[in-house]
């Protein structure tokens, strides 16, 4: 059984491997206005601490570029 489990996690690692950069390829960047429009919208709508008015502008700076990178953008 451990040998069992040493190759099947070895598949599933290789497996991991290979598919992760492939979806990520796979996906359509968006342009920048887009990018930006969801990102805006994503802290607007945002609840609690992180809502606006209650942090720092540096804070929301910093939120909003980490954002933008997800969507392959620079803030």
């Amino acid at each position: 059984m451990s040998a069992a489990f040493v190759r099947l996690s070895a598949a599933i690692l290789v497996f991991a491997a290979i598919a992760m950069p492939t979806v990520a390829l796979a996906q359509k960047k968006i342009t920048y206005e887009e990018a930006f429009r969801r990102c805006k919208a994503f802290m607007d709508k945002e609840k609690g601490s992180l809502g606006a008015g209650t942090t720092s502008d540096a804070n929301k700076a910093t939120r909003g570029a980490s954002c933008m990178k997800r969507f392959g953008h620079r803030l």
